[in-house]
């Protein structure tokens, strides 16, 4: 049979037999559709698994933040330094009054 002449078919019927037609087609097609996307997530949820198991020399995302903070923190603490010590260098008769007066 010819899709042409099942869809002529189709219209030709009553109006509640083309109703029920339409809803068990949609209900067969989204339980095929979703049957799909279950199989597709199951599968993508053990590649995960098995690349989380791989990876664990890696570190965690708060770790990794962490570690990031330390080196920034340390980073700025010595551009400070520095920038205190090139003070330090410019206007070494001021540093030497407060010192004095302290």
């Amino acid at each position: 049979m010819k899709i042409k002449e099942l869809i002529e078919k189709i219209q030709n019927q009553p109006r509640r037999n083309r109703l029920l037609i339409l809803w068990c087609s949609t209900v067969l097609l989204m339980a095929i559709i979703v049957g799909i996307w279950f199989l597709s997530f199951h599968q993508t949820i053990e590649e995960a698994k098995s690349k989380k198991s791989s990876s664990e020399g890696f570190p965690s995302l708060f770790e990794s933040i962490k570690k990031d903070f330390s080196v920034f923190k340390q980073v700025f603490g010595a551009s400070i330094r520095q920038q205190i010590n090139n003070i330090q260098i410019q206007n070494p008769a001021q540093t030497n009054e407060t010192q004095q007066q302290q």
